[in-house]
């Protein structure tokens, strides 16, 4: 009785996640780099959805490419619209206030600050030692095409809510 009733949960599920797709409001991708490990990993499928409300500090989104057209990244939401942002001595601050990051792996080099508008974001990478290619080398981001993650589905392994 129990297995049916999973099996019924799981079809359930896949109906409801074929339908969010459909009506464009979920997408599934690919992580194909280790920018956000030990969160996602090289080969790791997840589950997004359309971002219609604000971001939050945290959040991990998939977003254009700014430069490379065709090209989708993933990062962290770090710095949020209408804040100021700075990077000093490998700790990050948001309107004066260091910020707590236990996804942060690796220490982070350089200094940078931005004073961000009430349209763009800094989103940076977990890995911070393997991968510079987010806000430290993009700038501020806009807020316009951002995809939020929730969900891992691949490898069976890993399943489970990305936070």
């Amino acid at each position: 009785m129990r297995k049916s009733r999973a099996m019924g949960a799981a079809a359930v599920g896949a109906v409801l996640v074929g339908f969010g797709m459909w009506r464009g409001r979920l997408r599934r991708f690919e992580v194909t780099e280790d920018s956000m490990a030990p969160a996602l990993a090289d080969g790791d499928y997840v589950i997004a959805t359309r971002l219609v409300s604000s971001p939050l500090r945290g959040d991990v989104v998939v977003f254009p490419h700014p430069h490379s057209p065709g090209f989708l990244m993933i990062k962290r939401v770090i710095g949020l619209p209408g804040e100021t942002v700075e990077i000093d001595n490998g700790q990050i601050a948001a309107n004066g206030h260091l910020l707590a990051e236990p996804w942060a792996n690796g220490a982070m080099l350089g200094t940078h600050e931005w004073n961000l508008d009430d349209r763009h974001l800094v989103v940076l990478s977990d890995n911070r030692t393997v991968s510079t290619e987010d806000s430290r080398e993009l700038g501020p981001l806009p807020v316009g095409d951002l995809w939020r993650v929730g969900f891992r589905y691949w490898p069976p392994g890993r399943i489970g809510q990305v936070s």
